[in-house]
Parts: C-alpha cells; structure tokens; sequence
C-alpha cells in the first residue's frame, strides 16, 4: 500500500471564531458559499456517475454531464463545476478500482486507510442533493449516503497540497 504523510494547513485566523454561537454561524457567511448554493441548483436533480482523482484533483461526473472539479488553493478546498472534464495528467488518475492509500499523519492521530474507490463506487448512481462550503471543507451531499467531505491537507514529504476525502453523518 502507498503511504502518504500528511498534516493539516493551520485554520486561517478569519476563520477562527472567539465563541460557539460564531462558530456554528460561521458557515453560513463563509465567501464561498453563495457559489455553493449556485452550484446546487446546476445540479440538482442529477446523480453521481463516475469519478477519477489524482492526490491533488478530485473529478466527479454526474448524469446531466457537470463535472466537479475539486482542488486545493491557497490551503482551502476549492471547486469548480464545468459541462466537459478537466484535462487531467492521465500517468496519475486513479478511478474505482484503484488501490487504497495510507495516510501517515502525526503521531497523535495516527495513521488513516483512504479509500477513493470504495467512497465514490458506494455512491454510484446516487443522487446528488447539495454542495456545502466551511473554512475546513467541501461536503457533497448524496441521498442515502453519509455526507463526503473534502479537505485540503498538505502532503509532508513534497510539501504541496493533496485532496483528502472522507465522510462523516
């Protein structure tokens, strides 16, 4: 299995809040997620189809033929949403099929499985129902399915930004 070491980009210091009220507010103020909302409804109705992915590119295809495009910038997740797929450097995609890959973080958290394939393979056919933007992430909702976040992490021994995805309730 190909071992990765990674860590968190620190939280940007706008993004911090000074109580749990703001915290829990924070999101839905954060800049990005007016474009969220927009992109929602240019998918709404659609299902997930396929995806690929590279450690630093994620690429989602859905049936009414958008393409997600998630990446990093600037430490932050970030995505675009296009009607044909982003040229990709074909010697680095992976697809459903493609082996997991282990994260090494540090040692107080330990090391993590990231599995790529099983998440979108789980989610084929599934359908779509909202994107959501935070400081720390990108969440993809899917009917029927646990929310998948993507994070930008940064990979320690190349020192530049990966993709992590995951999902949680």
């Amino acid at each position: 299995m190909r071992v990765i070491p990674v860590d968190v980009y620190p939280l940007k210091a706008e993004f911090r809040h000074d109580s749990l009220a703001s915290a829990i507010a924070g999101p839905m103020h954060y800049p990005l997620q007016p474009k969220a909302q927009a992109d929602t409804v240019r998918l709404k109705g659609a299902t997930l189809v396929d995806a690929c992915w590279t450690d630093t590119v994620f690429v989602l295809r859905f049936s009414n033929e958008h393409f997600l495009r998630v990446y990093v910038e600037d430490e932050e997740a970030h995505w675009d949403l296009s009607d044909s797929a982003p040229a990709l450097d074909e010697s680095a995609v992976e697809r459903v099929g493609a082996p997991p890959v282990l994260c090494r973080w540090r040692p107080s958290v330990g090391d993590h499985v990231l599995d790529r394939s099983a998440l979108i393979s789980r989610r084929r056919g599934s359908e779509f129902q909202r994107l959501f933007v935070t400081a720390g992430a990108l969440l993809l909702y899917c009917r029927g399915h646990k929310t998948l976040w993507f994070h930008a992490v940064r990979r320690t021994d190349l020192n530049q930004p990966m993709v992590w995805v995951t999902e949680d309730d």
